[in-house]
């Protein structure tokens, strides 16, 4: 009963963090899913001997082991790829107020 303790509690400490808006709501759903059912389907037996066998894995438990690694690896590269569409997004904001500014310093020498 603790593990599923441990998951409800989890699940409400991320869903709580999407509500004070402190994670977007898009970077946010698809990995909680992912989380949320891969923690009950992790207490379950037969799930992890199948897992194990599927993967061919001699001690099963290592095989949910390296699904949370595919998650959290899965959640890295999906902020990484967030974060660089900020910082394209921040570059041609520069760029588009050092070329106003440009334009600005240009008219003032023409007068």
């Amino acid at each position: 009963m603790a593990h599923l303790t441990i998951i409800v509690s989890l699940a409400a400490a991320l869903a709580a963090l999407v509500r004070f808006r402190l994670i977007q709501v898009d970077l946010f759903l698809p990995w909680f899913a992912g989380i949320v059912v891969l923690g009950f389907a992790s207490t379950q037996p037969t799930f992890v001997n199948w897992l194990g066998q599927k993967l061919g894995i001699l001690y099963p438990p290592i095989a949910v082991v390296f699904l949370v690694v595919f998650l959290l690896v899965g959640i890295v590269v999906a902020l990484t790829v967030s974060l660089t569409r900020i910082r394209a997004r921040q570059l041609d904001i520069v760029r588009y107020l050092a070329a106003q500014e440009l334009d600005a310093q240009e008219r003032a020498r023409q007068r």
